[in-house]
């Protein structure tokens, strides 16, 4: 019922195509058409001028420029217009209006010019609409139709003319023009049935190119992409990532033990499992990438943008693996029959060096092999580099993941000193304590965390903590807290209700508490953030910018946040005695912020000859290895209160 339903569907659109190349020609031929008639009209205008009172020949002139000016105006229209099915009925009316009028001017010269006492203006009348009628069956004959009409309405008024002049000369010029319309029809028929097999030839082979084309392009049996064309798009798509600096990936895919289906079932039952393979993995992919069968059981995806960093890269296409695999998990009913299949498949990412299409293909062959010789119904990476990085990183999201939901987590803490040395506040930073490996450092999880969407957790956790440790420093030594929020964290729609919530759980003073976000999150929607950052700030919580200077925030959005602090990112702080833009820029961002009325926080100050530069220019309060190191809270609590540098030219570590 599908195949007839299609069929039918195909014969409708084949048809609509042929009637839109008939319509075609006929508007085609208007430009010369219209030409033609308005010499012919002032020629025809002038002989019968002394016969014809002058009134009625202007009269019927106009009508022709008038009807002219209509059908070109119908041509200009289906030159521009999209000519889909939908609208085939309308043209087709269109350009049977335009030969019906202008039929219609014709006629209405075989009445109102004829001259009965005239032969010669009579025949020179009849001359001009009989070469009217002549060439009418070129430019009209495409649509049959449309010239009948054009025929019988020019014809038979001066056909009628000359009867009733009810003479015997009279009576022969209209049997002999009624005689001259039977002969141009069927002249007209003729050269339209020549017009529309010259159109059936022209689709036919049109068809026979696109299939062509197609084979030479797409697999016959799934109607994928085959090997030509997936180096085509490969080609383009490694050119774009090295053009604007992302990655993409290939994964080859390979069913496990697809031999024994074509061995025991026959070839026809493996290709319709094929075909249903097929239509799986492309309702998975995304639009922008593409499936392909390189022949056999063989099938190959291209993923374009998958992320700018390695390591967001890995983990998008090892979650697309592990989808795609997770497809097979289901049977597929063949024929009565369920089969229970899996895959193997090889991943490469590109572009990592200069390598072609073709060693791409080869490396994720290789990577697929190798997945099937550690068992099948697996995935694994081409470069081993590659796959110990990613299996590193599922260690560490795993063991992420025990430490949230054990006690592995703490927070260390760095002072915060104005320019006599007295701790004005600490910077929480979070550090995992593992079982095994001991203390790991953020840079080593954060990433993950947000990439897993862990870090709501841990942002939620990281807080909770920060939160009671303001409680108890309340207790002996009160002291503001900063904590890091990532972007994630706080664009979360219910982060403003949750940092009520832990404020009120924990009984803090709220101006204790300090909350850091990076110039990218301020930039992110910022009429929301904004909206965002005065809600929590009115609940006492002030706000820092974190690593200030590494963004591309405007200052016209800066002026409008509500924010108490810049912090100088460390990345300028090291080489200010070295980098004269390094110096400059802080230089600037210091009295940018002094005019602004915000207060400085030099970020990673390890020397003694940092500090005194940012002193000299204004800064007031530093952060960094040259006062003191991250600390355990339990330290903090015991430290003196007025830090002085560390002794040396740079804090050791």
């Amino acid at each position: 019922m599908q195949e007839q339903t299609s069929s039918d569907n195909r014969l409708s659109d084949w048809q609509s195509d042929k009637t839109y190349g008939q319509i075609g020609l006929v508007f085609s031929s208007v430009s010369f058409s219209l030409k033609a008639i308005l010499i012919v009209s002032l020629l025809l205008t002038a002989i019968q001028w002394e016969a014809i009172d002058h009134p009625t020949l202007i009269l019927w002139f106009c009508g022709v420029i008038l009807v002219s000016a209509f059908r070109l105006h119908q041509y200009r229209r289906f030159q521009a217009a999209s000519h889909t099915p939908e609208y085939l009925d309308y043209w087709i009316r269109q350009a049977v209006l335009g030969a019906f009028l202008s039929g219609l001017q014709w006629a209405a010269a075989g009445v109102l010019l004829f001259t009965p006492d005239s032969m010669p203006h009579q025949l020179f009348l009849t001359f001009v609409i009989a070469g009217m009628a002549a060439g009418a069956v070129t430019t009209l004959s495409a649509y049959f139709p449309a010239v009948s009409i054009f025929l019988l309405v020019a014809i038979f008024p001066l056909s009628w003319s000359f009867f009733r002049l009810d003479t015997g000369m009279g009576d022969l010029m209209a049997g002999m023009l009624l005689f001259f319309a039977v002969l141009v029809i069927q002249a007209a028929h003729r050269l339209n049935t020549i017009i529309t097999d010259a159109l059936t030839m022209q689709h036919e082979k049109g068809i026979a190119e696109a299939t062509m084309r197609r084979q030479a392009l797409f697999d016959e049996l799934t109607n994928l992409p085959n090997r030509r064309m997936l180096f085509t798009h490969l080609e383009q798509e490694i050119s774009r990532s090295r053009r604007h600096g992302y990655f993409g990936a290939i994964l080859f895919l390979d069913l496990d033990n697809f031999k024994n289906v074509n061995d025991s079932l026959g070839h026809a039952l493996g290709d319709r499992l094929l075909t249903q393979v097929a239509a799986r993995i492309t309702l998975r992919l995304r639009k922008e990438d593409i499936a392909a069968r390189l022949g056999g059981d063989e099938f190959v995806l291209l993923l374009s943008e998958i992320g700018r960093r390695s390591s967001t890269a890995l983990a998008h296409v090892q979650r697309i693996a592990s989808e795609i695999q997770g497809l097979f998990k289901e049977p597929f009913q063949v024929n009565g029959h369920t089969l229970h299949v899996t895959a193997s498949i090889g991943i490469v990412l590109f572009p990592l060096d200069e390598s072609s299409p073709g060693d791409l293909l080869q490396r994720a062959d290789v990577a697929m092999y190798q997945a099937k010789e550690e068992g099948r119904d697996r995935f694994r990476f081409f470069q081993p580099a590659m796959q110990e990085a990613l299996d590193r990183r599922l260690r560490i999201e795993k063991g992420l993941r025990r430490a949230l939901d054990g006690n592995q987590l703490e927070l260390y803490y760095q002072p915060q000193v104005d320019t006599g040395g007295k701790m004005i506040g600490a910077e929480a930073l979070v550090r995992w304590r593992d079982p095994r490996r001991g203390i790991i450092n953020p840079g080593e999880f954060i990433g993950i965390a947000e990439d897993t969407g862990l870090i709501y957790r841990l942002g939620d956790r990281v807080l909770c903590m920060a939160c009671e440790h303001i409680l108890k420093l309340a207790e002996s030594s009160p002291l503001a807290v900063s904590v890091n929020i990532s972007p994630r964290q706080f664009h979360e729609p219910a982060f403003v209700d949750r940092v009520k919530e832990i404020i009120e759980q924990y009984g803090i003073d709220p101006h204790f508490l300090h909350l850091e976000i990076t110039e990218s999150t301020v930039m992110d929607d910022i009429d929301k953030t904004i909206e965002r950052m005065e809600s929590i700030r009115s609940l006492g919580v002030t706000f820092a910018i974190d690593d200030f200077g590494t963004g591309q925030s405007s200052l016209a959005y800066l002026k409008r946040l509500p924010i108490e602090t810049l912090k100088i990112d460390r990345s300028f702080v090291d080489d200010i005695e070295k980098a004269s833009n390094d110096a400059v820029l802080v230089e600037t961002i210091i009295l940018m912020a002094r005019h602004m009325g915000l207060k400085i926080i030099a970020e990673g100050v390890e020397t003694r000859k940092s500090l005194s530069f940012l002193k000299e220019k204004g800064c007031n309060n530093f952060q960094g290895y040259l006062f003191s190191r991250p600390v355990p809270f339990q330290t903090l609590i015991r430290m003196d209160r007025q830090l002085s540098p560390c002794s040396g030219s740079r804090a050791t570590g």
